[in-house]
């Protein structure tokens, strides 16, 4: 294989006179001692990740020789999940041309190594494929110093918040579990516990701790003279030893066998544990466990030594309360750690005089947080640089002090020397100092957290799409502007409002023009509303809008403003949609007394309004409450009504007007429910449909039909043809045609004995759709006929294209056709368009025998009504098919 990076390689290369060489020579020797010069491993690699070639001095830090990965993928090469970030920092590269910044990590004969990818794209000349050059650069020092320093900050954080609590507590019991939990939650420890030492036998229990492992400490006792057979933990040897210990490896150190379960089931890397001591008397031990092993180098023994000291201190404070020499004393003698602890601090820490608030002292926290030097603000005071950006703040705090000797957790706005402002959380409590009174602050910079609490609050509270309040909002508003309508007698609205049709601009456009829509709607109705109004956003397109002190007449008028907004089309990039809304009213305290019922119920109107027209609103009536729950009634009832057998076919005799025989029969749906009784099907068949159970029980209806039919003719009687409607939801249903051949090949039943009757609107709404569904049913023998035929509004032009064999007359039309011309008109007309276009008619809701007269003169072929026979149950049409009489 050619190097890439042997710069002496040039075979295709014209030969150069030799004095041109010289300089090509000295060039390419240049390059590639630099190249031998860099720290970093270099490779060759193709798209698909498999090493072409390699240059570096350092083989030491490659994860396996060249021959074993020169030619194989870094997938084959490498751990899963090191190759995964090497082939997304390659497919980094091939999108931008360069990639920087991914790490991994390798287990190399050295131990742990992390690495820094630098990958470029390189291109090999025309027709060539593109390789990637990918440059390793060593950086474990690096995340080690960064680990270091990660850990000693969580200690300085640890230490600060002990001292807080040293300060703050006023008892052994207060402090123990308050310094357990800092060193868990701002030191980074695993586990953290304090022992006190019984006086009477030596030994040392538990008596505060805090993380993960707690239950492990349940029944411990430590005791100097505990068995070492098979190695001591920290606890034990700091006991016996009287000094701090340290197991930098704790998992594998052989002098701590007996603790090796545990750590392996807590994930203890490392463990300390430090004497506590009362008037130099070892009083306790307080031992910490690290999750990484070596986590304890000499800055972190030193810190923790030090709140160890600290600790030690609080005891001999608390001890010593009683006894003001001793404590004036213990005060003295730690003078020293108050002062180291004051400057390493984390926290901004400040002393201020109590009489002028004049600056006496300032840790290098202060000048972090603040931007100003301790040189900047000594003997001022923060009026003079202007510090706080709200002096009621200051107030409060200087007011605290002086009635309560204490301001503890302060929220307030400072500003920095360069002018940024930030949140800070303040504890101020007031110290002697040389006989001074004065004022000590702990300041701790809170903006990152006030962001995301703000963000969360947000979130909790206000819809993502839109920023308008949502539910959860809109509860909390109500029920204050429900307090303030009681108190004031007004009265308050909910309007319930939806965007009609939305569904189409989704399902069309794509749902990410839907959102825009969306926000451009809650934009402009937020524009058009009062002050005090609110709108909240549900979900979807659904929206409710909280009117406080409105009246009938005035929410009126604001749904109208509402409906006359949308009259401007929505523009969403080129596009512009016109779209309307839906509004319910429900008015407070006429249709409920609680936001949930409110709601409801104008939902309930505003779905009253989709029913009838959209793009206008409706108010709540007790009638729509009644309605919905007897909607809602029904559709629970039907879910049951065919198991439990309450659905029955009735069969209407359809009749020949030529010769008077019955030549069919209209299968039609019958529901008694064993509670409601007989339902019509002018009510329960809308219900069906709008909730989907139609297709259950159409396909029910028309198995049902065809079976029976075919049992009529199998126990002799004459064939004839069995009339199914069709709903709107079946005829639109792509699953039709395979549903209804099925269901006659498995009855056995011939296709020309079953005619489905479907309405002249579902017919003309999507004509053509239509027009190809009623090919493929005549296609396979069915009959079709157009029910209700004159309701609608026909275009003669589909209507000749539509493969119908009848035109059925509706009754409206019948029933008075003895005595109004018009009537007689149109059925005529009917008649004579049918015979045009070769079609039969036939004629429902025949009850007299002038009708029959007028049909049978204007040449009608088929009647079907009252006058011959009401639908009847199975046994009695068997009875009135023995016994048909001929039409007179």
């Amino acid at each position: 294989m050619t190097d890439p990076f042997d710069f002496n390689q040039a075979p295709d290369a014209p030969s150069l006179p030799a004095q041109a060489a010289v300089p090509v020579v000295r060039a390419e020797s240049h390059l590639l001692a630099i190249l031998d010069a860099l720290p970093d491993l270099m490779f060759e690699v193709d798209p698909q990740g498999r090493y072409l070639d390699y240059h570096s001095p350092r083989t030491d830090l490659l994860a396996a020789p060249a021959a074993d990965f020169l030619g194989r993928t870094m997938r084959e090469v490498l751990p899963a999940a090191t190759a995964e970030a090497c082939m997304a920092a390659l497919q980094e590269a091939n999108s931008r041309g360069y990639s920087h910044g991914h790490r991994i990590e390798l287990k190399l004969p050295g131990g742990v190594t992390w690495f820094e990818l630098s990958v470029s794209r390189k291109d090999n000349g025309p027709g060539q494929p593109v390789s990637f050059i990918v440059l390793s650069r060593d950086v474990t020092s690096h995340i080690l110093a960064e680990r270091k320093l990660q850990r000693l900050t969580q200690l300085y954080a640890a230490l600060s918040q002990c001292n807080q609590t040293i300060v703050r507590c006023q008892s052994e019991a207060e402090l123990f579990p308050a310094i357990c939990d800092a060193a868990v939650t701002f030191g980074g420890m695993k586990l953290a516990w304090i022992g006190l030492m019984d006086a009477t036998t030596g030994m040392i229990e538990p008596a505060a701790w805090s993380g993960e492992g707690a239950d492990a400490l349940s029944g411990l006792v430590i005791a100097s003279d505990t068995d070492s057979a098979q190695g001591l933990g920290p606890s034990d040897r700091a006991l016996r030893d009287g000094e701090p210990y340290w197991f930098q490896d704790f998992a594998n150190d052989p002098t701590a066998q007996v603790c090796h379960a545990r750590t392996k089931l807590y994930g203890w890397g490392s463990a300390a544990s430090l004497p506590l001591r009362r008037r130099g008397q070892l009083a306790g031990l307080l031992t910490v466990y690290a999750g990484e092993p070596h986590a304890f180098d000499e800055a972190a023994r030193s810190l923790l030594l030090e709140m160890a000291m600290d600790i030690s201190f609080a005891l001999d404070r608390f001890a010593d309360e009683v006894d003001r020499r001793r404590t004036l004393l213990s005060l003295a003698d730690s003078e020293e750690r108050y002062r180291k602890a004051f400057h390493t601090s984390p926290d901004a820490v400040n002393i201020n005089r109590l009489s002028d608030s004049t600056y006496v002292d300032v840790n290098e926290g202060f000048e972090r947080l603040t931007g100003w030097s301790r040189a900047d603000v000594i003997g001022k005071t923060s009026l003079e640089f202007g510090i706080w950006r709200c002096l009621e703040d200051r107030t409060r705090m200087l007011d605290s002090l002086r009635r309560e000797g204490c301001c503890n957790n302060l929220e307030a706005e400072f500003c920095r020397k360069d002018g940024t402002l930030i949140t800070v959380l303040m504890s101020v409590a007031v110290v002697r100092l040389d006989h001074v009174d004065c004022f000590l602050s702990i300041t701790r910079d809170i903006t990152e957290k006030k962001r995301a609490d703000e963000r969360i609050t947000q979130l909790a509270h206000f819809d993502q799409l839109t920023g308008l309040p949502n539910r959860s909002q809109l509860q909390a508003r109500f029920d204050f502007a429900r307090q303030l309508a009681q108190r004031s007698g007004e009265g308050l609205a909910l309007m319930f409002l939806d965007l009609d049709h939305f569904k189409n601009v989704n399902d069309t456009l794509g749902h990410s023009t839907g959102d825009r829509l969306l926000v451009q709607l809650a934009q402009r109705l937020s524009a058009a509303l009062r002050a005090g109004d609110t709108l909240s956003r549900m979900g979807g397109d659904e929206f409710i809008l909280l009117l406080p002190s409105v009246t009938e007449e005035s929410a009126s008028q604001i749904a109208m403003k509402l409906l006359a907004v949308m009259h401007e089309p929505f523009k969403i990039d080129t596009t512009e949609l016109v779209s309307t809304l839906s509004i319910g009213i429900a008015l407070y305290p006429y249709d409920g007394l609680d936001f949930e019922t409110l709601s409801k119920n104008a939902d309930t109107a505003m779905y009253r309004v989709k029913q009838a027209s959209h793009n206008n609103f409706a108010f709540f009536t007790q009638e729509m409450q009644s309605h919905a729950a007897r909607k809602l009634q029904l559709v629970n009832a039907m879910h049951f009504a065919l198991a439990r057998g309450e659905m029955s076919l009735h069969y209407q005799p359809l009749l020949s007007l030529q010769d008077g025989h019955i030549i069919g029969a209209e299968a039609l749906l019958r529901w008694r429910h064993p509670e409601l009784g007989s339902l019509s099907p002018a009510e329960f068949i809308p219900v069906a449909e709008d909730s989907g159970q139609i297709l259950v029980m159409g396909e029910w209806v028309l198995r049902s039909a065809v079976t029976q039919l075919k049992r009529w003719i199998e126990a002799g009687m004459a064939p004839m043809v069995v009339a199914v409607n069709l709903s709107a939801v079946q005829f639109r249903h792509p699953n039709l045609v395979a549903m209804v051949t099925q269901i006659l090949d498995e009855a056995g039943l011939p296709p020309e004995y079953l005619e489905l009757e479907l309405t002249e609107a579902m017919a003309m709404d999507n004509p053509l759709a239509a027009i190809a569904l009623m090919n493929q049913l005549r296609d396979q023998g069915i009959r079709l006929s157009i029910d209700d035929f004159g309701t609608g509004y026909s275009s003669l032009n589909y209507l000749k294209k539509f493969n119908v064999s009848k035109l059925k007359i509706d009754q409206s039309f019948v029933r008075d056709i003895s005595d109004n011309p018009d009537d007689k008109a149109i059925v005529t007309a009917i008649i004579n368009l049918a015979t045009s276009l070769g079609v039969k008619t036939i004629a429902e809701g025949v009850e007299t025998a002038g009708q029959l007269a007028f049909l049978r003169l204007q040449g009608c072929d088929e009647v079907q009504g009252y006058y011959f026979s009401k639908p009847l149950p199975v046994p009695e049409f068997e009875v009135f098919v023995r016994h048909q009489q001929l039409v007179r």
